[in-house]
């Protein structure tokens, strides 16, 4: 038991979110500094430096894509995604969020997307605090 439980502080749980908040706002923010404004916006984009930068940024967010629909799965992602909603109607709501300002709603998606992928990455910890149960993958390339 105790070895199921080493390694998923809240620390480790932060982390994970941060690392995925920089991933998502590297890419792309609404205030000009990110990855897709240096591609779009530069004076030679087949440079070899931004096609790479391009092609680490796309696979960043591929990779904590994959791994966060690996643990959420489908019902986790779908129950993720219904709470956001809400949490979205509730920021239009309360005026926390202006629907007129596109900045503010791009935040708001940005934010909500890091915390999926954050999510995504903690899932495994997250399962088990709540349940007691270690999650294993089964990979289909070992032959039994």
């Amino acid at each position: 038991m105790i070895k199921a439980l080493r390694g998923s502080s809240p620390v480790v749980l932060i982390t994970r979110m941060f690392i995925a908040a920089i991933v998502v706002f590297a890419t792309y923010n609404p205030t000009g500094s990110s990855i897709f404004h240096w591609v779009t916006q530069n004076d030679n984009p087949t440079d070899a430096w931004v096609i790479l930068g391009a092609i680490v940024a796309i696979l960043a967010n591929v990779a904590l894509l994959i791994a966060a629909w690996k643990a959420l799965g489908k019902i986790g992602t779908i129950i993720v995604v219904i709470f956001f909603a809400a949490l979205v109607y509730l920021s239009l709501q309360e005026g926390w969020v202006s629907s007129g300002n596109q900045a503010s709603i791009e935040w708001l998606a940005l934010i909500l997307y890091s915390a999926f992928l954050g999510i995504g990455l903690s899932g495994a910890i997250i399962w088990r605090r709540a349940t007691g149960q270690v999650v294993t993958d089964e990979a289909d390339d070992i032959n039994h």
